[in-house]
């Protein structure tokens, strides 16, 4: 007969039995940290012990190292009727330290930069900026210009795609 989900509660002592030793049964003590199963288990309440210890709730053991079904002399127990509270909850904008903003970044920081060409000639010491010479009408060499037109500017791809949409 193991004790019902709502009699755990953290802080409580317990004894559990271990996923490891349940085939024999060998119970360890221990102080509740967490609950981890929600209501009532025919084998017994799964919580955490404070130690990090996980297992199978099999009976509540008093601070006196007797069985909490077993009441110490002079000891009683008094119930309000009102359920325990189980839940601690915290205002986390009470905290003294703030938490930082997480970073964001921009698609920028994910980009590589492109790597420099190494240029062969008498312009082999020139930073590539200057290198990159323009023809007689401002358009540099790496730009094309749509020949039915005249307007459109941009890569020999780009042309080649914005000349078909003439014809």
């Amino acid at each position: 007969n193991v004790p019902r989900w709502n009699q755990i509660t953290s802080g409580t002592s317990v004894s559990i039995v271990l996923k490891a030793d349940q085939p024999t049964g060998r119970q360890v003590q221990g102080v509740v940290q967490d609950l981890l199963t929600r209501g009532d288990h025919p084998r017994g309440v799964k919580v955490r012990l404070t130690d990090g210890r996980v297992g199978r709730v099999q009976r509540l053991v008093n601070s006196f190292g007797g069985s909490a079904a077993e009441p110490a002399e002079g000891f009683t127990t008094i119930s309000s009727g009102q359920p325990e509270q189980r839940f601690k909850y915290r205002d986390i904008r009470l905290d003294d330290e703030p938490e930082e903003p997480p970073v964001t970044n921009d698609l920028s920081a994910y980009i590589k930069p492109a790597k420099q060409k190494k240029r062969k000639g008498a312009n082999a010491n020139l930073p590539a900026e200057t290198t990159a010479e323009t023809t007689v009408t401002g358009v540099a060499d790496s730009e094309a210009v749509c020949p039915v037109c005249q307007d459109f500017r941009g890569d020999e791809a780009a042309v080649a795609f914005h000349v078909e949409s003439h014809f």
